[in-house]
């Protein structure tokens, strides 16, 4: 019994922690480019609001602007 845990125990000594950092460097990663991209569409989002509503306001003051004339 005591021969194999001797090995378990030696065989994870032996391990190397680059592949974890590698997994954790690649999560990283994904989750910083969701993020970013998640952020990219809200602003876009926003932009495109912004958009819709100057075009409303100015059209209701062209409306505005051209009933005071008659």
């Amino acid at each position: 019994m005591a021969d194999t845990s001797e090995i378990k125990l030696n065989t994870l000594t032996m391990l190397s922690l680059k592949p974890v950092a590698q997994r954790l460097r690649l999560w990283w990663y994904r989750r910083a480019e969701e993020h970013y991209l998640i952020c990219a569409a809200v602003e876009n989002a926003r932009a495109r609001e912004a958009e819709e509503n100057e075009a409303y306001y100015q059209k209701r003051a062209a409306m505005a602007r051209s009933a005071q004339l008659w």
